[in-house]
């Protein structure tokens, strides 16, 4: 009875286990195009990772298309030193019947492939008078707002076999308009008046930019047939031929006289989206969080998008990067995107209240205004930890500049060194010689104005470079050893101390840093401005009495290393 049941349990972990990579596999389903007209072939293609133990039975799909062609194929690629084996069955079918029809799932051994619609449109020639060539030319609307977008189809078809062919310009003269082309030729069959036709066909975005009638004069295909003759096997000595279309009529709209807004955007979708480069739970006074903002809109191209606004925050600094365009074309038409980044740093702690950003739209669909949002946002800012000697943060701030210290290592650890052994003579010589032995001496009210000088140096050679990201770290460290026993959170709050020109150089400093659009920083003029206020910070000091304080020799030491 034991055994029985360790064999049932086993048994079952068994049938587990084995489901697991069944339950991750997915079919995957793509077709060339939807809607198809009748009588025309389309393609549908299905997809596995791994090859099942039978072929799947596709004979579901006679029922309303006619299977012009099933072919299979195995392809297999590594990537980063994994093998990916893809598995596809490629279906040209052709549409029998005007309506909508459900692929229905097709059974793959354990997996299924996930059912779809598709439509079947009247064919646009329903008979055509013994003609062997045919161009259409038809475009998805006859009426669009000013700056829409017009999806415009060139098909050529031909009840003969082609060797070459070529489409002719699309050319308006009355209204000014831009036109984009939409992917490669596509070529599938057809069928009308039960004759076999060859289709070939382009489309093409139209956007008017006047209103008023705009007319679409005809447009010239020129092809060349096959000579069928046995003397000529590369089919090069066919006869040329021209077609050419009907012109085309379009109503384009004016901007609605009720509609006022900075920037008219008709589109069929409009979407905003944020994402945030670090945690938002986690945001420290002065350093920096990087915001992205995402323009998505379905029937406009990325130069027809607006640039992002960024109102004024009390309190945060933003530096926006320069913007990303890219579009993406389809049959469907094209997906325009414009992508921001913008620094944001917060001066000192609090809750700070990001605004919310509004782009109103014209829905072309429903002939809408309509608005997309991104909501306003509350960000908590913790202040910078400070320990109880702001020497410990510029000694680390100064461990982290590796390139402007590359070459001086041994500079650094006989620095080190002498710094040790100077400091440990002064706390001896404070602790038996001074009357005031009996008060503990703190890190800062040590004397030590070689450290000032390495800062100083540090930063000048960081400024030199033009070094944005090193002079903003090495800036900090000698604020903070500038100002000892003041503590020194961050650079808004160094600024703040020291005057408007090193408030105005810090600005230009981070533009440099996190704006594109004022990358060439020059640090000559931070670099004077802090040799300035140095000067007049060891003049204001008693003589005698300079209260400038050593940064920690651990961590040059650690920085030596």
């Amino acid at each position: 009875m034991v055994t029985s049941s360790y064999s049932r349990i086993l048994t079952l972990m068994l049938m587990m286990i084995l489901a697991v990579p069944v339950a991750m596999a997915e079919v995957k389903v793509t077709i060339d195009r939807n809607p198809v007209q009748v009588n025309e072939s389309f393609q549908l293609v299905f997809s596995l990772d791994h090859s099942p133990d039978e072929d799947p039975d596709f004979s579901i799909l006679q029922q309303h298309f006619q299977v012009l062609n099933n072919s299979r194929s195995n392809s297999i690629s590594i990537i980063n030193g994994e093998y990916q084996r893809s598995v596809k069955w490629t279906l040209q079918l052709l549409a029998r019947q005007v309506g909508e029809y459900m692929i229905p799932a097709i059974r793959f051994d354990q997996e299924r492939s996930k059912p779809f619609q598709i439509k079947v449109e009247p064919s646009s020639q329903a008979s055509v008078p013994q003609k062997q060539l045919l161009l259409e030319f038809e475009a998805d609307r006859q009426s669009v707002p000013v700056q829409g977008q017009v999806i415009l189809k060139l098909r050529l078809l031909s009840g003969r076999n082609l060797s070459a062919y070529q489409f002719g310009e699309i050319s308006i003269k009355d209204l000014d308009a831009v036109i984009e082309p939409l992917g490669d030729v596509r070529q599938f069959q057809t069928r009308i008046d039960d004759q076999p036709y060859l289709v070939l066909e382009k489309r093409f975005a139209l956007f008017p930019q006047q209103s008023g009638p705009l007319l679409i004069p005809a447009v010239v295909a020129e092809v060349r047939l096959t000579s069928g003759s046995a003397f000529d096997p590369f089919q090069t000595g066919g006869n040329i031929q021209r077609v050419q279309s009907q012109p085309l009529t379009i109503d384009v709209e004016p901007i609605p006289q009720t509609v006022n807004v900075p920037h008219w955007l008709p589109a069929k979708r409009i979407e905003l989206r944020e994402q945030w480069q670090g945690d938002l739970n986690s945001l420290i006074a002065g350093e920096p969080i990087t915001r992205t903002l995402t323009l998505i809109a379905n029937g406009l191209t990325s130069a027809q998008l607006p640039e992002f606004e960024f109102n004024p925050i009390d309190g945060v600094k933003q530096y926006p990067d320069q913007p990303v365009l890219k579009n993406s074309r389809g049959g469907d038409g094209i997906v325009g995107q414009r992508v921001q980044k913008v620094a944001l740093i917060p001066a000192s702690a609090g809750r700070f209240r990001l605004p919310e950003i509004n782009l109103a739209w014209w829905n072309t669909q429903s002939g809408k205004m309509e608005t997309a949002t991104i909501a306003a946002r509350d960000i908590v800012v913790k202040a910078a930890a400070i320990e109880q000697s702001s020497v410990v943060n510029a000694a680390e701030a100064l461990t982290t500049d590796s390139q402007v210290v590359e070459n001086q290592n041994t500079f650094w650890l006989w620095l080190s060194l002498l710094l040790a052994i100077g400091w440990a003579i002064s706390a001896l010589y404070w602790w038996f010689v001074s009357p005031r032995r009996n008060l503990r001496l703190s890190s800062t009210e040590a004397t030590g104005r070689s450290s000032l000088k390495a800062a100083s140096k540090l930063l000048r050679r960081s400024c030199a470079d033009n070094n944005a990201a090193a002079a903003r770290r090495a800036l900090l460290a000698w604020g903070q050893v500038l100002l000892l026993p003041e503590a020194v959170e961050n650079l808004h709050h160094l600024g703040a101390r020291l005057g408007p020109e090193l408030v105005a150089e810090i600005d230009q400093m981070n533009q440099g840093l996190y704006s594109a659009a004022h990358s060439s920083w020059n640090g000559v003029r931070l670099s004077q401005l802090c040799r300035q206020l140095e000067s007049e910070a060891k003049r204001k000091q008693p003589d005698g009495n300079d209260n400038l304080v050593p940064l920690n020799p651990v961590a040059f030491t650690q920085q030596a290393r």
